[in-house]
Parts: C-alpha cells; sequence; structure tokens
C-alpha cells in the first residue's frame, strides 16, 4: 500500500527535474515585449551576438567571425559575417516595435559562402518590424522570416 504514495512523489520530482520548461524554463514566461523605453535601454547595455537562426548556419569559429550588433543612440553597427554593418533604428510607439533605416555593409571580399550569408542576414535584419527579449537572449523578428536570436554580450571595455 506504501508503494502508490511513493511512486507519486517520484513521478511529480522527476516532471518537475526533467521539463523542458520551453524557451523560458523556470520563468513562467515566454519571450517579453518592452516598452520602447525598456527595450531601449535593454538594447544598449549589451552587444548582442547571432546564436541562432533557423535554417542558416551562424558564423562563428571556423565557419566565419560571429554577428556581433552593438545599438546607440538610434544607430546599429558591428560584424555582419564578412564585413562590417551599420544602420539606424527606432522603436515603438507600440511596446515591441522596431524599425530598421537603411542597413548598410562595407564592400570587402569574403568566401562566397560568408557573402552570401551576410546578404541574407542584413535583408532579413532590414525588415525586422518587432523585438522581445527572454532572459540573455534579445528576438527581432519579421514576418515571413525565422527569427533572428541574438545573446548578449558585455559591452566592451565596460
Amino acid at each position: 500500500m506504501r508503494i502508490i504514495p511513493v511512486l507519486a512523489v517520484l513521478t511529480i520530482t522527476l516532471a518537475a527535474c526533467t521539463s523542458s520548461g520551453g524557451p523560458a524554463a523556470g520563468t513562467g514566461a515566454g519571450p517579453v515585449a518592452l516598452s520602447a523605453a525598456e527595450a531601449g535601454k535593454r538594447l544598449t547595455a549589451n552587444r548582442w551576438e547571432l546564436v541562432y537562426w533557423e535554417g542558416t548556419p551562424v558564423p562563428h569559429g571556423d565557419n566565419g567571425e560571429p554577428v556581433i550588433l552593438t545599438f546607440a543612440g538610434g544607430r546599429v553597427s558591428g560584424h555582419a559575417g564578412c564585413n562590417r554593418m551599420m544602420a539606424g533604428y527606432e522603436l515603438g510607439p507600440e511596446a515591441g516595435s522596431i524599425a530598421i533605416k537603411g542597413p548598410a555593409t562595407t564592400r570587402m571580399a569574403c568566401e562566397e559562402g560568408r557573402m552570401q550569408f551576410e546578404a541574407a542576414f542584413t535583408k532579413a535584419f532590414g525588415a525586422a518590424n518587432a523585438v522581445r527579449f527572454e532572459g540573455s537572449h534579445m528576438f527581432l523578428d519579421s514576418p515571413g522570416v525565422p527569427s533572428l536570436k541574438f545573446h548578449l554580450r558585455e559591452l566592451q571595455g565596460g
């Protein structure tokens, strides 16, 4: 008779330990769209490294330099996989909305695969119209394109 209560406790304990919890495990919430002011603080407090883009190998290590962006004063700059990238950006007025303005890259030649990645990334980045945050990740979304997932990195020199 004691075996049923013990099994129930073990089942509950195992379920709690093995639950995947999805993207926001342990938080009870998924990605969050912040007000323009809060999103601006979060964007400018860190550098952001592209870590996932569904269906597209993300450059890093032997695959090329990582895509790392810095947001400040309505401008975003960084490395787009081969070249330096720059654009303007504007947050709001609705929570979670972002407009990327005039993304452009320098014109250094790189290996063909990196150049193709950079062109696709610049196009997807320029189309982003929503920004959301989940823990140490930022997601840029646009209609019909898989989300760009970035991980925060400390600001250099800060």
